[in-house]
Formats: C-alpha cells, structure tokens, sequence
C-alpha cells in the first residue's frame, strides 16, 4: 500500500522553535557580552587619556613643595592647575595634602575657580597603589566624584598624596555616548533575526496547510489506486471460476444427463465465489471494533479451537507454548482471533501429515511475540516476498486474501507479521505486537488544531 509522508513536514514547527530560542540566546547573551567589552574598552581609553594628561603634572610636583605652590596665586602650578580645568570639563577639584596640612582647588559647574584649606592626611592613609586601577574602579563605585591619586612622595617620606577628582556622570556619559551605536546596532540585528525567523516560520505554516490539503488529494489518490488495482486483481481472480461457470451452464444443455453431476460443480463455484467476495470485502472495510484488554492465552485458546475441526481432517492437532503473566494489552479481540485463525488454518493446509501445528507466546523486546509453526513443505525464497500481497496465492484453491487480511490486522495494531523458513523444515509466521499503542503526542494534536487544512 502506498503510503504518504507530507505529514511529517508538520514537525518542522520545532526546528523553528529552537532556531527561535537559539537566535535571542546567541543575540542576547553574546550582546550583553559584547556591551561589557567594548564599555571595558571605551573606559580604559578615557582613563589612559585622562592619566595622560595629568601624570607629567603630578611628576612636576614631585620635585618642590605642592601645597605651598598651590597657595601662591603666582606659581607655575596654579596656572597649569586653572589649564586642566579648562582642557578637562569633567576635573571638578585638585588637592595635595601631606602629614601637616592640605590644600585644594575647585571649579563648578559654570567654570569659576576657588581654593581652600582641607585637612591633612591621616597616619594611617594607605598608599594609591591599594585602591586598584582606576579604569576597573569607574564602575564599580557610587561615589560622585571619581579620584584619580598619585602618591607624589617617596615610600620612605612622609605620605603627600596628590587627587583630580572627576564628575563621575559626565564620565560615565561620555562612555555610554561612545556605546548607543553598539546597543542600536544588537538591538537591530536581534529585531532583523526575530522577524527573519518568525518571517520564515509563517512561510512554512502556509507550506504545511498546503502541504495538509496536497496531501489529502495525494491520499485520495492513493487510496483510488489501490483499490482500482485490488479490484482489478479481484476481476482477474474471478474470470477462472466465471469460466467454469459458463462451460457448466453450457454443458446442462450438451449432456442433461449429468445434470446432478454440473449442478455439484455449479454449487462448488459459486460457493468459491462467495468466498474470494467475501474475502474481499473483509480487506478492503473498516473495522469499528473497539477496544478492549486481551488475555493472551484466552485469545489463543479460542482460535486453537474454532481451527481445530479443520485441523482434524489433516490428522493435525495443536501445541501451545504460552509463557506465564503476560500482559493485558488493548486490542480489537474478534479482529486478533480472526488473524490468528487464519494463520492456524494456513498451516494446517501447508502439506504436513501428522503430528501437531506449534503456537508459542513469550515477551520479547519489550513486545509481544506470537509464532505459529508448522513442519510441511515450507515457503520457497521465490514466494517469500511475495506471500502476503494481495491474491498471492501458492495453492491451487486458494484466493490470496488470507494473509493479506492478517497484515492488515496486525498493521492496524501497529504489530508486524513475517514468514520464514523453520530450521528442518516447515514454516513459522511471526506477530510482533507493541504491549501499548503509541497514542498520537499532545503536542502533535494541539499542532492540528492550530494550522487546520
């Protein structure tokens, strides 16, 4: 039977999905990543900058005495304090302050300039190298003002230590300027791949209505073919015993003296008739059994015994080898029976003489395995691909239903059925059946009521 596969493009909703959450994963995570290097970049540049500027300063000051120079209007340094002031708009105050006394020079917000006296350094100050690079220290702290210190006294001198303090905002604003184009361009390239994504995940949920409508017609299809060609097996099959009727019908007219004779043929074709019909309609029609639990040994017990009047006129008679406990799997039971009996009845007719047909049941795999086995002729390698096609038949009075019916059965079960050889001689016809049905996923369901045909 030929079978579509268009329904499982409907799965590739969940690729989607993932590529989703990968993309905002990789965008957000990798952006967030890249923001932290790049303000790590910018900030370190502003810092070095800013060093730059007031460390040949800060080395000038080594040389004399910075708080009595920055008290005398006069001297060199406050002229070039009052120059980085206005180089600098961020530099808000200069101090120096030694063991004795301080000094420091502030500028606000409009620019104007003014000193004061601030209170010598503690015994205890610890030197600038302990509070860390400036450049990792921007971030981390709250204060307003952002210091920038230099020891400008020797390790064995008394402490002098000189401050530029920064306006912590106007730095951290200029930083963050240098930052929008790189926050604008994550964002645009996070919203560009989102709606790429969602823009090819649309696409693809037209494809698949579609593809569910194509589909539908493919099946239509599918199905008219293969009952055209079923029903046109079923015509060959039946000319044989619709030529027979007509010679029978013609020879009553020929010789009316075996009419008892003909009308015995007559009746035999028509019954054969009935059955190849029969038969057919039993492959070709949807069962609505329901249900139910099967004991495994209850099932086998009752088709042993409806084969066993058949069986008897072989001179058969039947083994049965069923392991203990097993499950209760749901089955459609008359439709199970119905498989089994047919294959029991099969190999009653497949040559054997005497002796007993084997039915044996075990758990295998984590399924249920049923063999019946029998000791005739066998099935040649030229008729084992073909022993369960529809009208295969390898027996003169045979219609070549039988197993067909039987793989349907177990197909519809989602079970399997195969032929093989019996190691010295016979046949052995093998049921895999899965204990539970694989139901149809939550997921799978919820997926159809959103995207009907």
């Amino acid at each position: 039977m030929i079978q579509s596969n268009f329904a499982i493009t409907r799965v590739l909703v969940i690729p989607y999905g993932v590529l989703l959450a990968l993309h905002l994963a990789v965008v957000g995570g990798g952006g967030i990543w890249l923001y932290h290097q790049v303000r790590a970049v910018e900030t370190r540049l502003l810092v070095d900058d800013m060093i730059a500027a007031i460390e040949p300063f800060a080395d000038r000051l080594r040389s004399g005495d910075a708080i009595a120079s920055m008290r005398d209007r006069e001297a060199w340094l406050v002229a070039d304090i009052e120059r980085l002031f206005l180089n600098m708009p961020a530099l808000r105050n200069v101090s120096v302050r030694g063991p004795d006394s301080g000094y420091q020079m502030d500028s606000d917000v409009a620019g104007i300039l003014s000193s004061r006296a601030v209170p010598a350094l503690s015994t205890d100050v610890q030197r600038a190298g302990a509070f860390g690079p400036p450049y990792q220290r921007l971030h981390g702290e709250t204060d307003a003002l952002f210091l920038v210190r230099f020891d400008i006294s020797q390790v064995t001198s008394p402490l002098v230590r000189l401050d530029f303090a920064f306006d912590r905002s106007m730095l951290l604003a200029r930083i963050n300027g240098g930052l929008v184009a790189i926050e604008r361009s994550i964002l645009l390239f996070g919203i560009v791949g989102t709606l790429s994504i969602l823009i090819a995940l649309g696409i693809t949920v037209v494809a698949m209505r579609t593809t569910r409508k194509l589909e539908g017609h493919f099946q239509e299809i599918y199905q008219r073919a293969s009952l055209t060609e079923t029903a046109a097996q079923l015509v060959h099959d039946l000319r044989n015993p619709l030529a027979a009727l007509r010679a029978n019908a013609k020879a009553l007219l020929v010789t009316p003296q075996q009419t008892h004779e003909i009308v015995e043929e007559l009746d035999r074709d028509i019954v054969t008739l009935n059955d190849k019909l029969s038969a057919f309609l039993n492959l070709t029609r949807q069962r609505d059994e329901e249900l139910e639990p099967v004991d495994i040994s209850e099932l086998i017990y009752d088709a042993v015994r409806l084969a066993e009047p058949a069986l008897a006129q072989h001179g058969l008679t039947v083994e049965t080898d069923i392991a203990p406990g097993l499950p209760h799997p749901e089955w459609q039971k008359a439709s199970m029976r119905d498989a089994l009996l047919n294959v029991i009845l099969n190999a009653g007719q497949s040559g054997q003489q005497d002796g007993s047909i084997r039915v044996a049941a075990q758990s295998k795999g984590g399924a249920l395995e049923i063999v019946v086995e029998d000791r005739g002729e066998g099935i040649s390698e030229r008729d084992m691909p073909r022993l369960f096609d529809t009208f295969y038949t390898t027996r003169d009075d045979g219609n070549g239903l039988g197993l067909a019916i039987v793989q349907r059965i177990v197909l519809s079960h989602q079970g399997q059925v195969h032929a093989e050889s019996r190691p010295g001689g016979g046949a052995r016809i093998v049921f895999t059946l899965p204990w539970q049905r694989k139901e149809t996923p939550h997921w799978w369901s919820g997926l159809k009521r959103h995207f009907p045909a």
